[in-house]
């Protein structure tokens, strides 16, 4: 059995008993592995110690159930992750989401949420790189794009329909830059669990182009009447990320860049939106060898 293979039976054995007491003593017996052993192993392939995925994965789940479940209170929920005490669950909070159960439940977080979902074996190609290479941190001028804009709730396809829209109409855009530049943004309001996330798919225009007649910009929104919004995006500070392989496989990256490497680090969002950038690397949706850039706008506190 591979190593991949060994830790990804310990994540569903975890992912059944996730309200039930469970150490990481019992998980490394189970595996058959020693303590120590099956601790350097398990952080191997996931970049987590099976006692620290434990605890986001309880505390994303108390998350969601906080959001879902208004009328419950915050002890109950406590109870039903294996917290002992509402104090214990609060610090719990603090330390994994940067966050507390009444922020998360009036939806004011000035951060996304930074929830675990389960690992499973698509995601784990993804996350070698990242558990051995520290993303670069860069910085940025404006930046204006144009394109469509979305709103997703269950039906990505509408995602490809907003790109076939973009490559239709690419010759209308005369301020675009040439040859071409695209990214696709992605918007996080603070309700997003109930009214999805918004992207545009876009092309980045000329910085020194006057800005098209007739059209109204606020920063980080768009005309919302218009089939060809124009979003500005001000001067941030970045963390660069890597994505390879098919697009349709980027959720895996963003999975570790929320679930893994933001939470064990001091950095923070700064706006609530991501972008990718789709440059010379970048071999088309398909792909395996396709090189895409994740940008997460942050600041270090």
């Amino acid at each position: 059995m591979t190593n991949c293979k060994l830790i990804l039976q310990a994540i569903e054995y975890i992912e059944s008993n996730l309200k039930q007491p469970l150490s990481v003593l019992t998980l490394s017996r189970v595996s058959g592995y020693s303590l120590y052993h099956f601790i350097r192993l398990f952080q191997g392939v996931t970049g987590l110690t099976p006692g620290d995925y434990i605890a986001r994965r309880r505390i994303s789940e108390a998350a969601r159930e906080i959001l879902r479940s208004s009328w419950r209170t915050f002890q109950d929920i406590s109870l039903d992750y294996s917290f002992n005490d509402y104090e214990t669950f609060t610090r719990a909070f603090k330390r994994l989401l940067h966050t507390t159960p009444t922020r998360i439940r009036q939806k004011s977080n000035p951060d996304i949420p930074m929830l675990l979902h389960p690992i499973q074996s698509r995601d784990l190609p993804h996350w070698t790189g990242h558990n051995t290479a520290a993303p670069e941190i860069i910085a940025l001028g404006e930046i204006r794009l144009q394109g469509p804009f979305i709103t997703v709730n269950n039906d990505h396809s509408i995602i490809g329909a907003a790109w076939e829209q973009l490559f239709s109409s690419i010759s209308s855009i005369p301020e675009r830059k040439l040859p071409e530049r695209y990214y696709q943004l992605g918007y996080w309001p603070d309700n997003y669990e109930d009214s999805g996330i918004s992207f545009l798919c876009a092309c980045e225009l000329n910085a020194s182009s006057p800005l098209p007649s007739g059209t109204t910009f606020r920063a980080n929104r768009g005309q919302a009447d218009s089939n060809l919004p124009v979003h500005i995006l001000p001067p941030a500070r970045y963390l660069k990320f890597l994505h390879k392989g098919p697009s349709a496989e980027v959720s895996a990256t963003y999975k570790y860049i929320y679930g893994v490497f933001l939470p064990g680090t001091d950095y923070r969002l700064n706006l609530t939106y991501e972008f990718e950038y789709y440059g010379a690397g970048y071999l088309g949706p398909d792909n395996p060898d396709s090189v895409s850039e994740i940008y997460i706008p942050l600041t270090l506190l």
